[in-house]
């Protein structure tokens, strides 16, 4: 577009150069301002190559309208040449921005066309004059009204590619679907999408609310049998669509309200009852809503999207049976996969918590009682009792730590314990107890996860302070948990052997870096402070 701008530019230049109007000063002021433009657009030209931000505003079809004020100015040019611009104005704006914007162009373009022709010929024919400004105006209207289904439509694929690239698995069924609702409530700019569900085995109903600046993670809310019946009017199958009334006099609607159903895309839009859906519209706190039926995983019920500012639409409506249809799909896979692996995992931990029992433990039980003989036998002088005490506190904190493992192994994953200051806390007593390192845990951001990334994250910090205490002298440490919308930062830091800054380690933990890499992450050390050793994990969320 800047190459068609740039050679517009030049023609213009060049038939006011050619075919002068005007007195010299006109002219000469008419040539300085087309030459500016001109170079204008080269600049612009060659930015867009660079794809900078700028290149691509709303300032430059507004200068297409200025370029087409100057030839008007200078006169003789009224019939093509500055049309040419206005049309170019209008076509930039509204491919790019859309409706308004395009409206607004249309507009500014037939006042500034009846301008230069009254100011060219003050006894225009009214007739022609009302013509061309028509014409100006439903060629604008035309081209925005294209244009902005033209950029819902490449929105529209946008978001169902969001939604389709659903968050890490490991998360949960639960942050996977607040994304997905989040993500749908910003697209229509509503105040809030709700999800209200019915599950099959119990019966039991379930609400989420997703509203802007909202958790990473809402869980579903049970709800009242009753109030829940009453958000799922009947037929639960249909589309339904509602608008209050934009104005009221004296008990009179200036506009009365919209409510509307549909039952599917080979039926049309129907009336439905306007008493019922305002009921719901009360309950909802919401002046406009569009509703679609909804089944996920083992739960079937609807799903509401609600504004009081924006108008939602019937293509709104029926897009949001697409997201339904198309874009939430992810979730009922999530949550297919997520009971698959429970239900084998569960075998699994049951196995794997009486091997390590037998095959573990044993020997370490077995180990304790050498070590209590061998220290009863040795002589009260001995210099080593020292040594043995110490071998005995370790071996019983071993053991320990495995029945632990063992008896958490066993348990449901449903029952563990989530990531909290409270898990990190206790590795970071077991290690000052232990070893005499004192580590320090610190946490930045809504940490919240779901229960196989607890495990991995509890797994990435025991195996970074094991390294800090057997592969390292130093006597303090710390863990840092930082967590925004889209990344889970993992900061494990132990302080210098001798306090002063050194060459920078080359190696990388290697158990550490592929239990990141499995979750799709990345693992690095760098050098902090003081000399001071970094392992850095980040894990997109």
């Amino acid at each position: 577009m800047g190459r068609i701008r740039l050679l517009l530019a030049l023609s213009a230049l060049l038939a006011i150069v050619v075919d002068p109007r005007g007195d010299a000063r006109s002219h000469a002021a008419a040539l300085l301002l087309l030459a500016c433009y001109a170079a204008t657009c080269m600049a612009v030209s060659v930015c867009a190559e660079y794809r900078l931000p700028w290149s691509r505003g709303r300032l430059m079809h507004w200068l297409d309208m200025a370029a087409a004020s100057v030839i008007f100015a200078v006169g003789g040019h009224v019939d093509i040449l500055p049309i040419i611009f206005l049309m170019l104005a209008m076509i930039v704006g509204s491919m790019r921005w859309g409706l308004h914007e395009g409206g607004r162009i249309a507009i500014g373009s037939a006042v500034l066309y009846c301008g230069g022709a009254l100011a060219e010929t003050p006894g225009a024919a009214q007739q022609q004059l009302l013509l061309g400004a028509a014409f100006l105006l439903a060629l604008g209207y035309a081209i925005a009204l294209m244009s902005e289904r033209s950029i819902q439509a490449h929105c529209r694929l946008a978001l169902l590619r969001d939604l389709n690239r659903a968050c890490n698995p490991r998360f949960g069924v639960d942050r996977s679907l607040t994304a997905a609702l989040e993500n749908t409530r910003a697209f229509f700019g509503a105040e809030r999408c709700i999800v209200l569900l019915e599950e099959r085995d119990t019966g039991q109903y379930g609400c989420r609310c997703v509203g802007a600046g909202g958790p990473l993670t809402v869980p579903a809310d049970p709800v009242d049998a009753a109030l829940a019946l009453a958000l799922l009017p009947f037929p639960r199958t249909h589309i339904l669509l509602y608008r209050r009334g934009l104005a009221e006099w004296r008990h009179w609607r200036l506009l009365p309200p919209t409510a509307l159903s549909h039952a599917g895309e080979p039926s049309r839009w129907r009336r439905f009852d306007s008493a019922q859906l305002a009921a719901l519209a009360d309950l909802l706190e919401a002046d406009c809503f569009i509703s679609a039926p909804l089944v996920l995983g083992r739960g079937k019920g609807r799903i509401y999207v609600t504004s009081r500012r924006r108008q939602l639409g019937r293509t709104d409506a029926l897009f949001l049976a697409q997201i339904v249809a198309q874009g939430l799909h992810v979730i009922d896979r999530i949550d297919l996969l997520d009971r698959i692996a429970s239900d084998a995992a569960r075998l699994t931990r049951k196995k794997l918590a009486l091997d390590v029992h037998d095959s573990v433990i044993q020997p370490y039980v077995g180990l304790q009682f050498a070590l209590v003989a061998l220290r009863k036998r040795a002589d009260p002088a001995n210099p080593l009792i020292g040594e043995i005490d110490k071998l005995l506190a370790v071996s019983q904190g071993v053991i320990t730590q495995l029945r632990d493992f063992a008896l958490g192994v066993g348990v449901d994953p449903g029952m563990q314990v989530p990531v909290c200051l409270a898990a990190l806390q206790l590795q970071s007593e077991q290690a000052m107890a232990v070893y005499g390192v004192d580590i320090r845990i610190h946490m930045e951001g809504q940490v919240g996860f779901g229960d196989r990334l607890t495990a991995e994250v509890l797994q990435i910090v025991r195996e970074g302070l094991s390294n800090i205490c057997h592969h390292t002298q130093a006597k303090h440490g710390a863990v840092w948990l930082r967590c925004s919308e889209r990344l889970l930062r993992i900061e494990i830091s132990n302080d210098s052997e001798n306090g002063s800054a050194g060459p920078p380690l080359a190696f990388l933990p290697r158990s550490i870096n592929a239990r990141a890499t499995a979750l799709g992450g990345t693992a690095s050390v760098r050098q902090g402070p003081l000399g001071s050793t970094v392992v850095c994990v980040e894990i997109p969320i």
